[in-house]
């Protein structure tokens, strides 16, 4: 059973790794809470299926779903630097959009692939089975994926990037467009995010809609559990871990569901996993260190610190 949970967990959660690392470069990257990746994840699987029903073959399918979620990042982009409008608010705004636009792109609420050719019957059609095909197309995506990723991180540009969301007054200092830097940031994310889209259509053999709701959990439970496991400010690590993160998740979704927890329960169980890996992260720490007046008040200022700068500028 251990072994068909691993398979299953690898499986799934390669499917959902390109939609991770979107999230660590909104998230981690640029400290932008960016929501629109769910919306985008919906608006690539949309594109790149009816690419497929167009005649398109399945790697071109896959590059419009990416250019087709990078749009999506692009308007958000333009909300908040542009209209200065808050990214919390421009994420909700384009990810309730991306429903009625991804109905739009389709035609209708739900399409079949199943008459068509896609990256992973490719695979199948070489003699392996759905499961192995699918670990090795969505590994090796999310491999190129990464690789391109910690290497534009690497670039002069990224550094750049890297320092407005470290710091974007002293980037700013330093003659840093940081704008400019946000909307190239949000443009990738949502790319990726839609890349996950795109790869979970042709793999399920159809697209629907409701496939984007509530998808932004995976990749939060992921870059959570990832991040809490393997520690490092290095950016090759750090993706390393997210993707680590994101098999760890859908292992353990896995695994519950074969000892016979309800599917109903799986967002709850997505919930608790995270309460339960940012708790660690946290607190582990500061339960074993030194006992005493000096070490409560350390800890204690830490917490109001981050209550102060736990803010967010006025939506409106």
């Amino acid at each position: 059973m251990i072994l068909d949970v691993l398979l299953i967990g690898t499986q799934i959660g390669l499917l959902y790794a390109p939609l991770a690392l979107g999230i660590y470069l909104a998230i981690n990257v640029l400290s932008l809470p960016d929501l629109t990746l769910e919306g985008s994840f919906g608006i690539g699987g949309a594109a790149a299926a009816s690419s497929l029903i167009m005649g398109f073959d399945p790697l071109s399918s896959l590059a419009i779903g990416m250019c087709a979620g990078g749009i999506a990042g692009l308007i958000t982009a333009l909300l908040h630097v542009v209209l200065q409008m808050n990214v919390l608010l421009a994420g909700i705004l384009m990810t309730t959009a991306a429903w009625s636009v991804s109905i739009a792109v389709m035609g209708t609420g739900n399409v079949s692939l199943v008459r068509f050719e896609t990256l992973f019957t490719w695979v199948e059609n070489g003699g392996l089975g759905n499961q192995l095909a699918t670990i090795l197309v969505a590994g090796a995506v999310t491999l190129v994926l990464a690789l391109f990723l910690i290497w534009l991180l690497h670039t002069g540009y990224g550094l750049a990037t890297r320092a407005t969301g470290l710091n974007i007054q002293t980037a700013r200092g330093m003659g840093i467009r940081t704008e400019k830097h946000q909307i190239f940031g949000l443009m990738m994310a949502n790319a990726l995010a839609a890349a996950s889209g795109a790869l979970v259509a042709q793999s399920q053999g159809f697209m629907d809609v409701s496939i984007q709701g509530g998808v932004i959990v995976v990749g939060l439970a992921a870059l959570t559990i990832g991040t809490s496991m393997i520690r490092s400010d290095k950016v090759a690590v750090g993706i390393a871990a997210v993707v680590v993160g994101v098999v760890i998740y859908r292992c353990i979704v896995a695994l519950s569901l074969r000892l016979g927890v309800p599917p109903n329960s799986v967002r709850l169980i997505t919930a608790m996993l995270v309460f339960a890996f940012i708790a660690a992260r946290i607190h582990a720490k500061g339960s074993f260190g030194q006992a005493g007046f000096e070490s409560w008040r350390s800890r204690r200022r830490k917490h109001l610190q981050f209550l102060e700068n736990d803010r967010v500028s006025s939506l409106l």
